[in-house]
């Protein structure tokens, strides 16, 4: 599934296509998306008329906002999935192949949302309502925005009796960060996946908290990580994969120590990480 830096990879790149003509037409598939029950009620007719303006990120969602007919803003909610694209296109160019969603302007480009295995998501609405309800309403702080700190992961996370690198996966705690990423995090600050959060001491926070922010920056300087699906709006794969200092890489040698990592399962989600540079705590506290 696309973590924070495929999905601000893609916000870019929408952005960056300077979106700014009326939308004309709304077109969607007769395909059900899987997302969730939450997701049913669409709403994507709620666009006709409303000129595009910015383009944002919360977790990993896409938010763009609309000017509508009246006062009050629209917005267009885009989840990824786990296999979702979208790309920038003229309106006479044929519908690929599991292509669900299509957004016409009046200059006949169009914003499409291809996506094979169909867990990806659409809601339209009132901005303020989207960004208050579930899922955005329920999101928590953005790792890269001014203020997250150890202190603020410790505040949410520090009582968790969960295995830290499970604990990282709650977007409620952090919003964005996924599998990937915080393995490779906990690789960079030398923390043992698997101990209990509540374990960490503030020092051993603060360093992962630090950690979290330099690889979730460097995904996105790469352009994020393709395993398989992942393409931004030019149909182009990531880089971050080739940069992966542990991740899927289980039985490789530590790219720092030399040892050969150990791979793991925990709750349904594979890692990977060295015995040497991320030894199993003999203490309480984890520093």
């Amino acid at each position: 599934m696309p973590e924070l830096p495929e999905v601000e990879s893609v916000r870019r790149g929408l952005q960056a296509a300077n979106l700014r003509a009326p939308v004309v037409e709304v077109w969607r598939s007769s395909y059900k998306l899987r997302v969730g029950k939450s997701w049913a009620e669409e709403n994507l007719d709620c666009l006709k008329g409303n000129v595009p303006k910015d383009i944002r990120r919360r977790g990993k969602y896409i938010v763009w906002e609309f000017a509508g007919p009246g006062a009050e803003a629209n917005g267009l909610v885009i989840h990824l999935g786990m296999s979702g694209r979208c790309g920038v296109t003229t309106a006479a160019q044929p519908k690929v192949v599991h292509t669900h969603f299509a957004l016409r302007m009046a200059d006949d480009r169009e914003v499409r949302l291809v996506d094979p295995r169909r867990f990806g998501g659409l809601r339209a609405g009132p901005l303020a309502e989207l960004m208050a309800s579930e899922p955005l309403g329920a999101l928590g702080p953005e790792p890269l925005d001014r203020g997250f700190g150890g202190a603020m992961l410790a505040e949410r996370l520090g009582a968790s009796r969960r295995p830290i690198r499970d604990a990282l996966l709650d977007q409620e705690a952090v919003a964005g960060l996924g599998n990937i990423y915080a393995v490779e995090a906990l690789f960079a600050a030398g923390i043992f996946p698997m101990v209990e959060a509540q374990r960490l001491h503030a020092s051993a926070w603060e360093r992962l908290a630090g950690t979290i922010v330099t690889v979730l920056q460097r995904g996105i300087d790469n352009g994020g990580t393709t395993l398989k699906d992942f393409r931004n709006v030019e149909g182009e794969v990531g880089r971050n994969q080739d940069d992966l200092r542990v991740y899927g890489r289980a039985d490789e040698p530590c790219p720092r120590c030399g040892a050969a990592l150990v791979g793991f399962v925990s709750g349904g989600r594979s890692g990977a990480y060295c015995p040497r540079c991320q030894p199993r705590p003999r203490t309480r506290l984890v520093r």
